[in-house]
């Protein structure tokens, strides 16, 4: 990283903000440097390198949390900083929940390349190109960005712990829509990131599959009436709604607070025995690892959800201290939903009428899991079979009770490098269009 060393930093953040009178302090430092090349508008256009520092400090004087940012590493902004930090202390309220963690032996991970393949990267990316123009005449690339990050993060705190992880990423993401001389489909999106550039591009996650879809949905139909049948969840939206479990059940917050509606179902049956989710950051579990928790210790695999049973929220040390309940190990990173014994074919074949949500666009559901929203780029089931894609449609239901009716999950999942995740298939949503 040229010359960065973000221990020595740390130490010298540590080191002055206890001068300053702190009782406990912990910092983050560090650096990326990220190399970016660019298809706009259907054509390469851009490579660049750039580069971050992300420095931040935390400060308790008793129990009196301050807090403070920044991206300056000289020696005068280090000492300000420190000195803002601990009088934020002093101006906040006490709050028995603020800590930092405790002693733990030093680690180190490191992974990936340590510099960007930059001629494999253009290949990947004409390559993609290309293969777009073939395959997919009428697909419009808007923007697609292939870059390759490098990045060095260290976290320290007055007790002694000290970690620094290194790593080496590709990342992916392409946004899209279709035009011909039916009409333009809704646009849509997809990415992933590995660890190396092995894989045609078009092969990240199920970049192709979506992008054949799209080409698919430039004439599209809206429903008539509504009615209450089956939805089949394409991985994307299992990601995102199994996010919004997370943060409406099981993060600290809503645990604090006593709005989540599982606060006392520990080890308890909550959802389908077909749904397991496992926070697994370290390897055997998803391609990209995290070494520690953003609470300062190290991460550990375990599992959330086992068959339908909450095993574990996802609280951080704050939110642990306030309630009394078990921190989290994994720091709910690494996400994996264990996939099923049904073929995603078989499972499109079960459903009598239904949708098939390819993206979903709504507002926070409400703190019992109800939500609504419109269905974007997605079909409609119909006997077992997909008859038309969809326009101004909308879909209606609870999110607990659409992971607690699962009628099957895939035997395929997508690697998206954080997270892999398969199809799954419930009932009871209400589907409704003009």
């Amino acid at each position: 990283m040229n010359g960065f060393d973000g221990i020595k930093h740390a130490e010298f953040i540590l080191e002055t903000i206890k001068k300053e009178g702190a009782d406990k302090a912990a910092t983050r430092v560090s650096k990326s440097v990220k190399s970016e090349m660019n298809i706009d508008a259907g054509r390469l256009s851009l490579y660049r390198t750039t580069t971050d520092i992300s420095v931040s400090m935390t400060s308790l004087v008793e129990s009196k949390k301050g807090y403070i940012a920044g991206n300056d590493l000289s020696e005068k902004a280090l000492k300000e900083n420190a000195a803002k930090a601990v009088s934020l202390s002093r101006s906040s309220e006490k709050d028995d929940g603020n800590d930092i963690s405790p002693m733990q032996k030093g680690e180190t991970l490191s992974y990936g390349d340590t510099q960007p393949n930059n001629e494999k990267m253009y290949e990947r990316l004409k390559e993609f190109l290309d293969y777009t123009k073939s395959a997919y005449p009428n697909l419009q690339l808007n923007q697609c960005v292939l870059d390759f990050t490098r990045r060095e993060q260290n976290f320290a705190n007055s007790n002694g712990v000290r970690f620094t992880q290194s790593s080496g990423i590709y990342n992916f993401s392409a946004m899209f829509f279709a035009k011909d001389g039916k009409g333009t489909s809704s646009f849509n999106y997809s990415g992933a990131a590995h660890l190396n550039l092995d894989k045609p591009l078009k092969d990240w996650g199920n970049l192709d599959e979506i992008m054949r879809e799209n080409c698919d949905q430039t004439l599209t139909a809206p429903l008539s009436g509504s009615f209450v049948g089956d939805i089949v969840i394409t991985p994307m939206s299992m990601i995102d709604f199994a996010g919004t479990m997370l943060g409406l059940f099981m993060s600290d917050m809503p645990l604090i607070t006593g709005t989540s509606i599982w606060k006392d179902k520990l080890n308890q049956k909550v959802l389908s025995d077909l749904f397991t989710l496992h926070s697994f950051p370290r390897k055997p579990g998803t391609e990209l690892e995290s070494l520690y928790t953003q609470d300062g210790f190290k991460a550990e695999n375990e599992t959330l959800i086992e068959k339908g049973v909450l095993k574990d929220f996802v609280l951080g040390l704050y939110g642990s201290k306030k309630t009394g309940l078990p921190r989290c190990v994994s720091g709910g990173e690494g996400l994996i939903i264990e996939g099923g014994n049904t073929a995603k074919t078989d499972m499109i074949k079960a459903v009598k009428k239904g949708i098939l949500l390819g993206r979903f666009s709504g507002g926070s559901p409400a703190a019992n899991g109800d939500f609504s929203g419109v269905a974007k780029n997605s079909y409609l089931i119909e006997n077992g079979e997909i008859t038309k894609p969809l326009s101004e449609t909308m879909i209606a239901g609870n999110i607990v009770k659409m992971f607690s009716d699962i009628i099957s999950v895939s035997k395929e999942k997508v690697d998206y490098g954080n997270a892999i995740v398969p199809w799954m298939h419930s009932t009871g949503i209400t589907i409704s269009g003009k």
